[in-house]
């Protein structure tokens, strides 16, 4: 394995004075500093790296060794060279120089004190009714934060979330550390299937069953949307997938005002079976009224 350079590791010129090296480890370490990552063990990896080039550079000693053989040897006491200097955070583990805990009160704020940092966040899944995802609604959900503490939380579903969407609750996540900040809640919402409904966009579709009569001769039926029922006007000779427009009665825009529309797709249903009146009737309805649906399309 090559030596490394340690001067490239700090981002210093090779006569760089101890007051740059300093300076660039004070920069250093306010960007890679583990308590500022917790858990990010690539930044803790970074954060030894640069340690211990500081640690040889700063000691006039070992920087003569290093200068001299592009290597240093590690001596009892000294610090391994890819881990922690001895002593933890404190300054012998930085040779004549020191000022480590100088540095750690310059980035955190206080000797010795652990930073302040903002709590994680939580994440919760919510199962939601299909009407209550597009028409919004209240949800009362209870989360455990890191300490254990349980807390009841109203959150407030705002109109039109989709499966999958993610609603933020500020400040209601886990307890931050030294007194920072919580963290936020997000509601990850599962829209559960409507028996009838389904959505497309913020649009909403329904299949409206229709008798023969109702689409050849037209006829006002009554019909669901997301707000209850209303009547709308099957025009004469309507075909069966025909869709028919109710303007505005879709989802609410989750950004900006206005809402989609409902689609009524007409199914035309026969009658299972007829009489031998009926079938008269409807071969008579043929004679008088021939038409071949499916001419041209084969």
């Amino acid at each position: 394995m090559p030596p490394k350079d340690y001067y490239e590791i700090l981002g210093v010129r090779k006569d760089a004075s101890d007051e740059e090296l300093k300076k660039a480890y004070r920069r250093l370490a306010r960007q890679y500093h583990p308590d500022l990552h917790p858990g990010d063990k690539e930044m803790e990896a970074k954060f030894k790296e640069i340690n211990e080039a500081y640690h040889v550079l700063i000691d006039p000693k070992k920087r003569a060794d290093y200068d001299l053989t592009g290597r240093v040897t590690f001596e009892p006491g000294m610090g391994a060279p890819t881990g922690w200097p001895p002593g933890g955070f404190g300054p012998e583990g930085f040779g004549p120089m020191g000022g480590f805990e100088d540095i750690f009160s310059e980035i955190f704020g206080a000797r010795g004190r652990r930073p302040v940092r903002r709590g994680a966040d939580i994440e919760y899944v919510l199962d939601l009714d299909f009407l209550h995802a597009v028409k919004g609604t209240d949800v009362k959900i209870t989360v455990t934060r890191r300490t254990g503490a349980k807390e009841t939380v109203t959150v407030k579903v705002p109109p039109g979330v989709r499966d999958g969407s993610r609603v933020r609750v500020a400040g209601k996540g886990h307890e931050g550390y030294e007194g920072g900040p919580h963290g936020d809640l997000y509601i990850m919402t599962r829209v559960r299937p409507h028996a009838y409904f389904r959505r497309e966009g913020n649009d909403i579709y329904v299949n409206v069953p229709v008798t023969v009569q109702e689409a050849l001769l037209g006829s006002e039926v009554k019909v669901p949307t997301i707000e209850g029922f209303t009547k709308i006007r099957i025009p004469p000779g309507t075909q069966g997938g025909q869709r028919l427009r109710i303007k505005g009665k879709g989802v609410s825009f989750t950004r900006g005002a206005g809402r989609g529309d409902e689609y009524v797709v007409i199914n035309i249903v026969v009658p299972g079976k007829v009489d031998a009146r009926s079938r008269e009737l409807i071969e008579e309805f043929a004679r008088i009224n021939p038409y071949e649906p499916r001419k041209g399309l084969w």
